[in-house]
């Protein structure tokens, strides 16, 4: 995703978020599909 630079989650490299076929966001790590905006693995920033 592209850069974020205002508000209270900022990603100024942009950002990366997992999603299966069906659109869901899923952690990368463990699989685990449907996860919640405040898992970590929600938003990945990039370096």
């Amino acid at each position: 995703m592209d850069p974020v630079t205002k508000g209270n989650y900022q990603y100024p490299n942009g950002y990366v978020i997992y999603m299966n076929g069906s659109g869901q966001t899923m952690n990368p790590i463990t699989g685990q599909v449907g996860i919640p905006k405040s898992d970590p693995y929600n938003h990945i920033p990039i370096a």
